[in-house]
């Protein structure tokens, strides 16, 4: 399927503007349109136990202090929308056109991130987050931790230092499981329009070095300039091993499944996946 429509979550925080940048180069790239999404928290969700030992005075007080953080938010996010728009030279557009080209909009929804980020981005071809690690921005980690599990859509995690151009050099961190293949379908307009695309296993007692040979014949048919490689990462942590050996191969986006399960709406994801987000330096285009 063409990658036609970004959805970029926005927090009102520094990692809005790599978010922004990372998805306005994505869309120049494949003619797509940016929708920015701010999700403002309705202030009645601030208060988690109404009526539990507060007045009413303190639930309104704590209401008015959730708007009050929220329209800081809210502004501050505007603000880095508008700065990343103007810096791209991308059209505003508020509805389809026939007209080929880059475009973005500004939209603002009430109610939680939790929720309303993967009911979103289920009508996108891809969402867009900055890299997010648990103990330096933990809604921010939440928030792409909840999109992966609950938007069945890809998602697309920028650094810090943004490359040049985004999946030139793909690399394919490939297992055989059923996420690492949604992984590489929700990636396939980056892999046919790469130069090489290198598929990379990690061979471990769950994974054969046969599963990455198969994965590249796989691409071969699609006319995709493929190369494998093999890697063992011994007592390294396959998470680092991946990372590493991307690398090394000059890659500017890392395509890999994205594991967990959602236990009583309590998000647990796999050792591997946890590294990648936190730890990370390239590109990285993670499903579920």
């Amino acid at each position: 399927m063409a990658l036609k429509t970004i959805l970029v979550p926005l927090a009102g925080t520094d990692s809005d503007t790599l978010a922004l940048n990372a998805a306005l180069k994505v869309a120049r790239d494949f003619d797509a349109h940016v929708d920015a999404l701010f999700v403002k928290l309705d202030p009645r969700d601030a208060v988690p136990m109404l009526g539990e030992g507060m007045s009413g005075a303190m639930v309104e007080e704590i209401m008015r202090a959730a708007e009050g953080e929220a329209n800081v938010h809210l502004a501050t996010a505007r603000r880095h929308f508008e700065a990343a728009a103007q810096a791209a030279q991308v059209e505003l557009r508020d509805a389809p056109s026939a007209v080929e080209g880059p475009s973005v909009r500004w939209r603002e929804v009430v109610g939680r991130v939790e929720d309303v980020v993967p009911q979103e981005g289920r009508l996108s071809d891809l969402l867009v987050f900055s890299h997010a690690s648990l103990d330096r921005d933990t809604q921010g980690y939440v928030t792409v931790e909840t999109a992966l599990l609950g938007a069945a859509r890809p998602l697309l995690l920028a650094p810090r230092d943004l490359p040049a151009e985004i999946g030139r050099t793909v690399t394919v961190a490939w297992n055989g499981n059923a996420e690492s293949a949604r992984a590489v379908a929700g990636a396939m307009p980056f892999i046919q329009s790469a130069d090489v695309v290198h598929v990379l296993t990690a061979e471990t007692s769950a994974t054969q070095a046969a599963a990455g040979r198969r994965m590249a014949e796989y691409l071969a048919w699609h006319d995709v300039n493929v190369q494998l490689t093999i890697v063992s990462p011994g007592s390294e942590p396959v998470g680092q091993a991946i990372i590493n050996k991307a690398t090394q191969l000059g890659s500017d986006l890392l395509v890999m499944g994205g594991y967990g399960h959602s236990r009583m709406r309590e998000m647990i994801l796999g050792g591997v996946t946890r590294y990648v987000l936190s730890h990370a330096g390239l590109p990285v285009l993670m499903a579920h």
